[in-house]
């Protein structure tokens, strides 16, 4: 808020790059924003370059005591209106008049700390899942349907959580007085706009950091290019694992589509990845008719070999389908290091604005916690490469190195580099640090179902589900992958030198079996999305 002040007094003191590195910083929010309007980002786009020339004819206008976000939200929420009122359509959503009257309630809503800081104490008492759905239907606008996949749930249970959700943040800001019953028109008006407040106020919220926080592109296979360098992408063997049992136990044989195989149908025919590359003591497959039992088999099975309740990962898989198989594949791994690593203090991460947790070792640390350590290769201070050792057979290897196109290029250099290197030790003067990892993610493969495949020996017509989960973190102690995939088809028949290995900046991780060949996990981290933000 003071640095935007401050750039506002720059700009009206002619500075014009000051006024464009505002615009910059809240463009994009601003064009989301417009579009719950008038829902077409053509029109948002063109209302958001409205409010840019409102604001620069109108310079003097802008009170400073205000927080100047807020006021370019105003500025645009006036525009969107007012563009919808010259169409003759309805604002939507709530459907409110927008009279003098609610335009002060607004006002009184976004402009006060006071109220800000109640708001925030109502929003943190309830449930992380309530804050996340309302922030992904009512901030980020995004359908029952969208929300339900990022969210792992059915559309069904999304409507019902935004009911409930809505429900519960009304009773408690009518119990902390932020808002008084005089009618249910003035109750939505401030329910709506509260939340908003929220959206475009700096605070944080647990619950609403998920959304962007977490997320790795999911890569189907090891040798698939990168989607984005500048995404952190991933990638786990679960899919995998289900896949070459779809091949060998109902298609018998390489899966072939009658309009042709896909890029990746190609990559995972291959079998880049399979079952020998893991202990069975961390693994579960399991195919079997489709029915409402086979999920109770699964559940038990895990339960016994795992000790984990899966309960709420299978109540997302239909069990119902008739004539249909289900292949399942599960992933559990839990691994620590022979004596946990330093915390380290906070620090940035490439260019990141925000600080993240970091753990490691410095000049100050225990001289038998390097032995935690193996140098795999070192060039300089970007481009190196290390194995933290564990007590469970698990071997986590880092790399800072230049981009190559797929995980199993990028691997494949590593070896290559460190077959070459002659001082594997952690040395005296060596420094590490590692930001702490958390990474929750689902992902649909869409471009599997409901296309027909070629004659098969089980008669199948259709893949009908292509899903696969992940959760994995890694801190200071260790870490913890758990992952799941679900395939399921119908029959067509009705029947020396101071080194620094500072990861602080892209890098690659790849988690496998110490006796294995390939890892069964790999993440490319590119931003700080994945990981443990300071308070």
């Amino acid at each position: 808020m003071e640095e935007d002040k401050k750039l506002y007094k720059e700009f009206l003191d002619g500075n014009n790059e000051a006024f464009n590195k505002i615009i910059s910083k809240y463009e994009k929010n601003l064009i989301y924003f417009i579009t719950r309007y008038v829902k077409d980002i053509d029109i948002a786009q063109d209302i958001y370059q409205d409010t840019v020339m409102y604001l620069l004819e109108h310079k003097e206008k802008y009170d400073d005591k205000y927080s100047l976000k807020a006021y370019l939200y105003l500025i645009a929420k006036s525009r969107a209106i007012n563009y919808l009122n010259s169409k003759k359509r309805n604002v939507p959503l709530e459907n409110y008049e927008n009279t003098l009257q609610e335009e002060k309630l607004l006002e009184d809503i976004i402009f006060s700390k006071e109220r800000q800081k109640k708001i925030e104490k109502v929003i943190r008492k309830m449930k992380p899942e309530y804050q996340l759905v309302i922030y992904l239907t009512k901030i980020e606008g995004l359908s029952y349907k969208e929300t339900g996949i990022i969210m792992d749930k059915s559309e069904k249970q999304i409507k019902n959580l935004v009911f409930n959700a809505t429900k519960k943040l009304k009773k408690l800001l009518v119990q902390e007085k932020i808002i008084e019953i005089k009618n249910n028109k003035i109750i939505r008006l401030l329910l709506w706009f509260i939340i908003i407040t929220v959206a475009i106020s700096s605070l944080t919220y647990a619950g609403f950091v998920i959304y962007e926080k977490y997320k790795a592109s999911l890569m189907p296979t090891y040798t698939n290019e990168f989607d984005n360098s500048e995404k952190n992408n991933m990638w786990i063997c679960t899919f995998n694992l289900a896949w070459n049992e779809f091949m060998a136990q109902r298609f018998g044989g390489p899966v072939e589509f009658k309009e042709g195989n896909s890029e990746l149908v190609n990559s995972l025919n291959q079998k880049n990845f399979t079952k020998d590359q893991l202990s069975s003591d961390d693994y579960y497959i399991k195919v079997a008719e489709t029915s409402p039992k086979l999920k109770e088999v699964i559940k038990t099975d895990i339960q016994n070999k795992f000790n984990i309740d899966e309960s709420s990962s299978l109540d997302k898989i239909n069990f119902n389908l008739p004539n249909s198989y289900t292949i399942y594949s599960f992933l559990y791994k839990k691994f620590t290091f022979p004596e946990p690593f330093d915390i380290l203090l906070p620090d940035k991460f490439a260019n990141s604005e925000e600080n993240v947790k970091y753990f490691g070792i410095d000049s100050s640390s225990s001289k038998d916690l390097r032995d935690n350590v193996e140098v795999l290769f070192y060039y300089d201070n970007d481009n190196f490469a290390v194995k933290l050792k564990t007590v469970n057979n698990e071997d986590v290897i880092l790399a800072r190195i230049e981009n190559s196109n797929s995980f199993e290029e990028t691997y494949n250099k590593i070896k290559e580099k460190e077959a070459s290197e002659t001082n594997h030790t952690f040395g005296e003067s060596d420094t590490l640090k590692i930001p702490n990892l958390i990474v929750n993610n689902s992902i649909i493969y869409d471009e599997l179902c409901y296309k027909e495949l070629k004659p098969n020996a089980n008669n199948i017509n259709y893949i009908t589900s292509a899903v696969q989960t992940v959760n994995f973190t890694l801190n200071n102690e260790g870490g913890e992958v758990l992952s799941n995939s679900v395939t399921q088809d119908i029959s067509k028949s009705q029947n020396l030198i101071e080194r620094s290995f500072n990861f602080t900046d892209e890098f690659f991780l790849f988690l496998k079996e110490s006796d294995k060949e390939k890892p069964y996990l790999s993440l490319k981290v590119d931003n700080i999305d994945l990981m443990e933000e300071t308070k």
